[in-house]
């Protein structure tokens, strides 16, 4: 039997370290909805609505869709929502877990055997239904377990609601095709219903008390009064019916939706079908309602999309999307960031879209318009994703041009036409570039002044387009060119060369103006993928034997070979500034090698396979698409924030199954925090930077670059910061007459006796108490007489550049000038050690600006002037020095290129 159980606080769930050295999940993008119905709560004048987005929930503010709660993850995926108030009710497997404004608070636990698939709330009472036949019962405010109700072989639960007015009442729908209304508080049976002779999918309550919509399998739609249990119409609809809303503003209408993501409006006052809004959503609508009082239909879709509509015209069935948000419906298939902010990703998936995800804002993700198709799909009858180009293999792009024409060009399967888009616009371009021979495009690629569109074919032909004017420009084949399928496009920054890779093995550079094969590269085996890294002229290339081979395209010679993955490479990524490589494999791992030192240096395996990855611009995210996940999933790069070892590492040290992020985000624990901190201790133990390197090195200052560059503009800094206006005094007391703190400022009284006795303590000054040196002036004599000034610099590096400026301007100039004298003395003293260069270059900088004048005026001084000759003797001797290994390493470079 049950018990009563309490509510239970939630415990902090223990995991261990989610992270490898260099990644850490950070979170997931392009999830909005699923297939569990939503639910709408209104509060004051704002409605919210619920998603489930599987393991977690979204919460939208109706008005302008944005999001503004993400819960938590759950262990299970989510089955049933419901809300209250601001606490939202999430049924995961065999529990129902509290979330306040979106903090688990308790968890609804008891002798449950099967999953819970359906969750309402009305009055004290939270209802679920199991799929073991079983309706269970809480009560929410004492949080205790109410009771359950168990139900036999002839009546299975299918859907509950509570009607409108009905004390303690709750409707039961089966599949059986029968109906019972029950009553919780004495848990007796009411009144049971004869079979509808189809199983029940959805019970709903219209605006008219008692009259209830039954929407059936068979498509069949029974306006039901139950207090009568006599039928007031029967509509039908094509396909089962999934929901059920009625409007409750002046129209009798009512809207139903079916699992094709068809939704069909019903005039109830002529109890017909008026018009079918075809693919509505690209598959089926778990749940849709109309907004109290309003024309806006929310609709969800299994296709992973959140849709208002809203119904204008006289007729009141005019409709058009008033607000969406939607992502892909079908696992992406190619990622890449687009432009050079690392704000948006471009994305390409097999539902036959290509689309923008904002990495900051998901109110700002869109897919890129095909046209009309909609239109299309209601003269032709036909859904909407038949109606799509076919799916994108490859794409590029170049924001270079984008205010200007069209800056993205796709290729699609066993399609010998390439399109080109427009990121301004959000929409399909003006061109579209048919290759010449009629085969198949494999590769596309724009040139980086974003002029020029190319295209590679089956046939392993090249075929340049110009992309204002869509005009073809240039052929680049001929006898020494392809003789397969071309793999992989890429041009230079300033249009000299084209490379390519095909299926034949070899790579060719080709002049990007006379068309002609310039050299040839030839691997072993079949190319499958290419990549440019533009900055160093470093080409990255995949092919059929896994390895990952790294071509300087200067020298035309490969420089690098990574081996390590154990089936077909689906991807790879160069980091922005062109030190490491990311791949992704159908091994399930994403491995990262570092290009200096030819090391593998980061490998983590993932639960499902990776099918694309691509490097944010700014060095910040890595972010990876999967199979079976329709979501970006972006990896923070931990060596932006912390010290990260790159020593070699082999398969023996993989990383466990690292989870893929969530959508509700990055998430610290102690665990975490703890293991960073061990990390960070073997990291210093196994490595610590030396000071200087070697004594023949100029070494740079480790302090911040404010620190020196700040005191070479510090008049032009305390010009900015002078006031506009003097300070304005406040009228209300006189400025001698202190106050009390507090609300009513209220007068201090003076002790009038005691007032003879402080003039004359006032008067009294000690010497003792007056500097005549400052601790700078102490330091710089104490290290003359030692001669040694490291004591000195490290004083100097706590000040700021104010206190800087101050203690150089408060220099004696009595003696000769033997402060002065000192203080070239550190500076001389330093440039010999060759330490924190930059930092006495502006310390000298500013002395001379204060000192200039005064030197100049006693040039006669000899020791004046022998100490600025050793300053600049120091300075030309280490000049020569550099100037000399500058050369010398240039001349190197030029023989080795040639």
């Amino acid at each position: 039997m049950f018990k009563k159980i309490r509510l239970e606080k939630n415990d902090k769930i223990q995991t261990p370290s989610n992270h490898t050295k260099i990644f850490q999940p950070f979170r997931a993008i392009g999830y909005f909805a699923n297939d569990i119905p939503f639910d709408i709560q209104k509060r004051g004048d704002v409605y919210y609505l619920t998603t489930c987005v599987g393991n977690s929930f979204h919460v939208y503010e109706c008005g302008k869709l944005n999001l503004i709660t993400i819960g938590p993850q759950t262990n299970q995926p989510i089955t049933a929502i419901a809300s209250l108030n601001e606490d939202t009710f999430a049924a995961c497997g065999k529990e129902i877990i509290v979330y306040h404004r979106g903090k688990e608070v308790t968890r609804y636990t008891g002798n449950i055997k099967g999953n819970i698939f359906s969750l309402i709330i009305f009055s004290n009472y939270i209802i679920a239904l199991n799929d073991d036949n079983v309706l269970t019962l809480w009560d929410h405010t004492s949080g205790e377990f109410y009771d359950e109700i168990k139900f036999d072989e002839n009546f299975t639960l299918s859907t509950v609601i509570h009607p409108s007015t009905y004390l303690n009442k709750i409707l039961i729908g089966s599949r059986q095709g029968k109906m019972q209304i029950w009553n919780v508080r004495t848990k007796k049976m009411i009144y049971s219903f004869p079979s509808f002779e189809s199983p029940i999918t959805f019970l709903t309550q219209s605006p008219v008390v008692d009259v209830i919509a039954i929407g059936l399998l068979n498509g069949t739609i029974i306006l039901h009064n139950i207090k009568l249990d006599e039928s007031i119409m029967s509509l039908k609809q094509e396909g089962c019916v999934t929901s059920i809303s009625f409007r409750t503003d002046d129209r009798h209408v009512m809207a139903s939706a079916n699992m094709h993501g068809d939704i069909s409006m019903w005039d109830l006052d002529k109890q017909k079908l008026y018009n079918v809004i075809k693919g509505a959503h690209d598959g089926l609508i778990p749940s849709m309602q109309f907004l109290i009082g309003q024309p806006i239909l929310i609709t969800s879709g299994a296709d992973n999309s959140i849709k208002e509509w809203i119904f204008e015209g006289r007729d009141g069935f005019e409709h058009r999307i008033l607000k969406s948000r939607s992502g892909h419906h079908s696992p992406p298939t190619k990622i890449k960031y687009y432009g050079s902010s690392g704000h948006f990703i471009l994305s390409a998936a097999g539902d036959r879209s290509l689309r923008v995800f904002s990495v900051i804002r998901d109110s700002q993700s869109v897919e890129l318009s095909q046209g009309s198709i909609i239109k299309q799909s209601k003269r032709s009858k036909k859904h909407v994703d038949e109606l799509k180009f076919p799916q994108i293999t490859d794409f590029s792009s170049s924001e270079s041009k984008q205010k200007e024409w069209d800056n993205i060009l796709t290729c699609h399967i066993n399609d010998s036409r390439a399109r080109t888009w427009s990121f301004q616009r959000k929409a399909l371009g003006e061109h579209i570039f048919k290759t010449l021979d009629g085969t198949s495009i494999k590769a596309s690629n724009i040139s980086a002044c974003g002029n020029f569109g190319f295209i590679g074919t089956s046939s392993g032909v090249i075929e340049m387009f110009n992309m204002q004017s869509g005009l073809h420009r240039r052929t680049f084949a001929g006898n020494d060119g392809h003789v397969k399928s071309i793999s992989g496009l890429a041009s230079d920054p300033v249009n000299r060369i084209l490379i390519s890779s095909s299926l034949d093995g070899t790579v060719k550079i080709w002049d990007f103006h006379t068309a002609k094969v310039l050299h040839t590269i030839k691997i072993m085996s079949p190319i499958s993928a290419m990549l440019f890294h533009c900055n160093n002229d470093l080409l990255a290339i995949t092919s059929d034997d896994l390895c990952i081979r790294v071509i300087d395209i200067e020298t035309r010679k490969v420089v690098r070979e990574f081996w390590g993955h154990r089936n077909r490479i689906s991807d790879l990524t160069f980091s922005p500034d062109g030190r490491w490589i990311v791949s992704t494999s159908l091994d399930t791992t994403i491995r990262t090698w570092d290009l200096p030192t030819g090391h593998l240096v980061d490998i983590f395996r993932v639960e499902d396979i990776p099918t694309s990855v691509t490097f944010s611009p700014t060095g910040d995210f890595l972010a990876t698409s999967h199979v079976n996940n329709v979501g970006i999933f972006l990896w923070a790069n931990r060596a932006q924030f912390h010290n990260v070892s790159l020593r070699n590492i082999s398969d023996d040290e993989i990383i466990y199954t690292v989870a893929l992020p969530t959508t509700t985000g990055l998430e610290s624990d102690n665990e975490d925090e703890s293991d960073e901190v061990v990390n960070d201790k073997e990291d210093e133990k196994s490595f610590e930077t030396a000071e200087q390197l070697s004594e023949q090195m100029i070494t740079l200052s480790s302090m911040p670059k404010s620190k020196w560059q700040n005191l070479l503009n510090l008049e032009t800094i305390k010009k900015r910061n002078k006031p506009k206006e003097p300070p304005k005094v406040d009228d209300k007391a006189p400025f001698f007459l202190p106050t009390l703190p507090g609300v009513d400022p209220k007068f201090v009284p003076v002790n009038n006796s005691n007032d003879s006795k402080d003039k004359e303590k006032s008067k009294n000054i000690k010497m003792s108490d007056i500097k005549v040196e400052t601790e700078f002036a102490r330091i710089l004599k104490k290290n003359q007489e030692e001669g040694d000034y490291t004591e000195f610099f490290e004083f100097t590096k706590t000040l700021n550049p104010s206190a800087i400026d101050f203690e150089l301007r408060s220099l004696s100039l009595e003696n000769n000038f033997l402060d002065l004298k000192y203080f070239l003395n550190a500076i001389v003293f330093k440039l010999k050690t060759k330490k924190d260069f930059e930092l006495v270059q502006a310390y000298l900088n500013h002395f001379l600006k204060i000192y200039g004048d005064i030197i100049l005026s006693n040039n006669d001084d000899q020791q004046l002037y022998n100490h600025l000759t050793s300053i600049l003797n120091e300075h030309k001797k280490e000049w020569k020095r550099i100037e000399e290994l500058l050369h010398y390493n240039l001349c190197v470079l030029g023989f080795f290129r040639k």
